[in-house]
């Protein structure tokens, strides 16, 4: 889960919780800069140099396309699948979110984080991950765009497997940062902590994985310094759960990449 957006479901200001005589805390969310779309995009890093290896020979008749340029061919036409999938359930939990609310219950309560109540509801620690705000609609807005950009960065890069693999763990990493930082009674919503992860992994990327994907380091840099000191100096957002969706998915990007590289190390 997340906790990078997250702000109060129903009526403004501290709305009470059944389940607590004191009430809870005004909850958090997220916002994020429009970050800017970067130039054209390498082929896959992670599948080496054998996806780009050309045959010299001249032949009369064009062959027929092995087996891996169909598959290139493949990804590249459903180069996006996995970030659609994803911004699709976030807006069905929105339309679900509402539903609830006519339904009279709270949504907040129902699918939001809150360290003190995850006890008794497990389910949040993902639910909330797929909540946004309802009485801001840009929360989802923002988060749906950023997440759209950054898998039009990542996922043809990566492949869809280990694109998912990095936001579903950076989801999980946020929601770990917020129980363990996050006032046990204040509720948190929103996809940032996993958006945020995605941050972190395209950083890595351009850390550690090759010479011609640091050309856009310095973007990353400023990208992420910018969001970053959004998050510290702006109240009623999450910076718990960016900080571990970023932490994990410069974790998980580089465990990806470190991977790959032991797998074409020669055997003596």
């Amino acid at each position: 889960m997340t906790q990078g957006p997250h702000e109060p479901i129903g009526e403004p200001g501290s709305p009470r919780d059944p389940r607590s005589d004191s009430g809870p805390q005004l909850p958090q969310y997220g916002r994020m800069a429009d970050p800017s779309q970067p130039a054209g995009q390498p082929s896959d890093p992670l599948q080496g140099a054998s996806w780009q290896a050309g045959h010299p020979e001249a032949r009369q008749a064009r062959p027929a396309p092995s087996v891996p340029s169909v598959r290139q061919a493949r990804r590249r036409g459903g180069a996006m699948t996995v970030t659609w999938v994803l911004i699709g359930i976030n807006v069905a939990v929105y339309a679900v979110q509402w539903l609830l609310s006519l339904m009279g219950i709270n949504p907040l309560v129902l699918l939001g984080l809150a360290p003190g109540y995850v006890s008794q509801a497990p389910w949040t620690v993902i639910t909330s991950g797929f909540s946004h705000s309802m009485s801001n609609p840009a929360h989802l807005l923002l988060n749906m765009y950023t997440l759209w950009i950054f898998g039009r960065m990542l996922e043809p890069e990566i492949g869809r497997g280990r694109f998912l693999t990095v936001y579903l763990l950076s989801l999980l990493g946020g929601a770990a940062a917020v129980l363990l930082l996050s006032p046990a009674y204040t509720f948190t919503v929103g996809a940032s902590g996993a958006v945020f992860g995605l941050f972190g992994a395209v950083l890595a990327l351009a850390l550690w994985g090759g010479r011609r994907y640091r050309e856009n380091l310095s973007g990353i840099l400023v990208l992420i310094g910018f969001n970053t000191a959004f998050s510290l100096f702006f109240p009623g957002i999450s910076w718990q759960g960016h900080l571990g969706g970023i932490v994990t998915g410069m974790v998980v990007m580089g465990a990806l990449l470190g991977l790959r590289g032991r797998g074409r190390r020669p055997r003596g």
